[in-house]
């Protein structure tokens, strides 16, 4: 960790859990403090070189005080021990200010981008084609069956799979896609750093053929609001998404329901005689029949016709200016 630069130094310190009792700034109120500082042709590693009371100097916010970014700020010691651990484990940190940081989450989330990922293994798999595959975690064999295919069929046409590392269809979808020597995106919601270790993922990290990543510090245990909150990042990290099966409420529900509202991604949805189910459901709000999987492009011929209109939530001026910071 000792390559990161000051401002990953800095964004780190402003953002990131490294105890329980600590109270870094949210995504929101970070974007509004790098704002200032892009407005005041400052970077956050001025707050590191600098007097940082004299940097400060003007900047005036009820929740976000000068007191509050000097306290995360002095959290210097903290940050060596927790880098230090969640290197030993082979985690790395990218913020929004790294090269490496995934061009679509930028692109699609603007402000709402999360400032820190955490992830392990291949960072370059983060900016390939993929197809997001979501479903229920209870699902059914038959379900099951059909993603692990699926899995497999997308990285033998050379496409990755990005999912959400949970049991069910994630898991299922992940591990068709390793077997086929395929390229993955895991979004993990909770525990990273013990999915990094686990037995079921660690060869294909040291392979290369998989990346972990979460906006969420590595020891975070599993919370709801955060598997909600997860289900976006699925969706914009990718071209192109399938929903394999769904309830009519729950993650895999409003997740769907979230990027038809905004457009993210075209939502392919396989259709099923389920009357509990959620799938024909989705169809009838503006996602699109799964058919044909002879050949998988046509996953992403929607996208691109959406594109071409300026007027597409995609190339919306509100979510795609993001400063760099």
């Amino acid at each position: 960790m000792n390559d990161l630069s000051l401002n990953a130094q800095a964004i780190i310190l402003l953002t990131a859990y490294f105890s329980k009792g600590d109270k870094p700034l949210t995504i929101m109120e970070y974007s509004k403090f790098a704002s200032w500082l892009l407005q005041h042709n400052m970077k956050p590693s001025d707050l590191l070189e600098l007097n940082t009371r004299e940097v400060l100097e003007d900047w005036d916010d009820i929740k976000i005080t000068q007191d509050r970014i000097l306290s995360l700020l002095a959290r210097g010691n903290a940050m060596a021990i927790s880098l230090q651990k969640w290197q030993n484990c082979g985690i790395w940190i990218i913020t929004r200010a790294d090269p490496e940081y995934p061009v679509r989450l930028k692109k699609r989330l603007g402000q709402k981008a999360p400032p820190i990922l955490y992830g392990a293994g291949n960072k370059k798999i983060l900016n390939t084609k993929g197809v997001a595959i979501i479903g229920s975690r209870d699902a059914s064999s038959g379900d099951l069956d059909f993603t692990f295919k699926l899995g497999e069929k997308l990285a033998q046409s050379g496409y990755s799979v990005v999912s959400g590392a949970a049991r069910g269809i994630d898991e299922s979808s992940m591990l068709g896609s390793i077997n086929a020597d395929g390229t993955t995106i895991g979004v993990v919601a909770d525990a990273l750093m013990q999915k990094v270790l686990s037995k079921k993922y660690r060869d294909a990290i040291r392979n290369n053929n998989l990346v972990l990543i979460s906006p969420y510090f590595p020891d975070a245990r599993f919370n709801v609001g955060n598997a909600m909150g997860r289900n976006k990042y699925i969706y914009v990290l990718a071209e192109s998404s399938i929903v394999i099966h769904s309830g009519l409420k729950g993650g895999t529900w409003e997740g769907a329901k979230e990027n038809l509202k905004n457009g993210w991604v075209s939502l392919f949805v396989k259709k099923n005689d389920d009357v509990d189910s959620g799938n024909n459901k989705l169809l009838e709000m503006g996602g699109l029949e799964l058919k044909d999987l002879d050949s998988l492009d046509y996953l992403f011929t929607v996208n691109q016709d959406l594109e071409k209109h300026s007027t597409s939530p995609l190339h919306c001026s509100k979510t795609t200016k993001l400063p760099g910071l």
